[in-house]
């Protein structure tokens, strides 16, 4: 089976203007999927998922996306997680994204659980109970822009 990888944008390592009140944070360099994962790309994973087209797949839970850039990491030797609740809006407010879904997973938790981010209000938080939303990969990166080796 031939495994295609994202396309990804480095996100170069600054301070930014977060949340909502906007406060400053550093977000180290990152790299992040231009667009969000297919129904085709998914399907590729999970047997049985409906390989309807190149859209987004949705209905996918925090633990199928997490699994899914696990085989990632593991079919292609690069490791690849989902973003954190930080490098996801300093990603959309800079404009590289493509294709923002209502509700796409993070990799952050705080009290009130995992935390989604979607189109709209990226500063906006939505917080999992029972949302299914879509996923976005994340390639780890050096400061250098380089693959981490581990």
């Amino acid at each position: 089976m031939i495994i295609t990888e994202p396309e990804t944008v480095v996100v170069k390592a600054s301070d930014a203007l977060l949340g909502d009140p906007p406060r400053t944070e550093h977000v180290n360099v990152f790299a992040i999927a231009v667009t969000p994962v297919t129904n085709e790309e998914y399907a590729r994973f999970r047997d049985g998922h409906p390989r309807r087209d190149r859209a987004p797949a949705r209905g996918v839970t925090w633990a199928d996306a997490v699994g899914y850039c696990r085989w990632l990491t593991t079919s292609t030797g690069h490791i690849y997680r989902l973003p954190d609740d930080r490098e996801w809006e300093k990603a959309a407010r800079a404009g590289v994204l493509d294709d923002v879904q209502p509700l796409e997973w993070t990799n952050s938790w705080v009290e009130q659980g995992r935390v989604l981010r979607g189109a709209g209000d990226v500063a906006r938080r939505h917080f999992a109970g029972g949302w299914r939303g879509t996923g976005r990969t994340r390639r780890r990166r050096t400061a250098q822009g380089a693959s981490s080796p581990s």
